[in-house]
């Protein structure tokens, strides 16, 4: 059985730790996100800068939005330390599971898959809701979002970016979405 709360608070940490890393380094922070493989076998936290997102669109760009918001477009990226800790037990039970979860016939995942894959997301969002807990003393201004690439729909996203972040974020996040999605 997967300990989806272990996994929950191992994301809090390791995120917080490598948010911690970041910021010794960057001093204008803007964004992180917890990015979760499709497959549900591996996590990764991406993460932009104000001089980066001013490097690569002015605010008055036609993509200026699509550099503040999408993730394959920011400058920092963790795999590895802590994330590929989680992601190595994170594989390590698919794969221990793969008859359970991927159909042989078809190859598609199963029912089975699909509610380990909704326990998961959840302890994602929870998890980042945890770190916007522990650091918005420190990172009052920090925007956080959490993406399963070519899975998770925009109003699936936007709302859970609302959730995290302040109402002027959100609604910005909201109205620009499609400009990055």
């Amino acid at each position: 059985m997967f300990d989806y709360k272990k996994f929950e608070t191992d994301l809090v940490a390791a995120m917080e730790n490598t948010l911690r890393n970041w910021a010794e380094e960057y001093d204008d922070l803007y964004i992180m996100s917890l990015d979760c493989a499709r497959d549900m076998t591996s996590v990764g936290f991406i993460a932009n800068t104000q001089q980066h997102l001013e490097e690569e669109a002015d605010a008055d760009d036609e993509d200026y939005w699509y550099y503040k918001y999408c993730e394959d477009e920011w400058e920092l990226f963790e795999a590895g330390g802590q994330a590929k800790e989680i992601s190595i037990y994170m594989k390590q039970y698919i794969e221990e599971n793969d008859v359970r979860f991927t159909n042989p016939d078809t190859f598609e995942f199963t029912e089975e898959f699909e509610a380990h894959c909704d326990q998961m997301i959840d302890a994602c969002e929870q998890a980042v809701r945890r770190l916007r807990q522990s650091v918005h003393q420190d990172f009052p201004k920090l925007l956080l979002a959490f993406n399963i690439r070519e899975y998770l729909d925009a109003e699936a996203r936007a709302v859970f970016f609302a959730s995290v972040n302040n109402k002027e974020a959100s609604q910005e996040y909201a109205v620009h979405l499609e400009d990055f999605e």
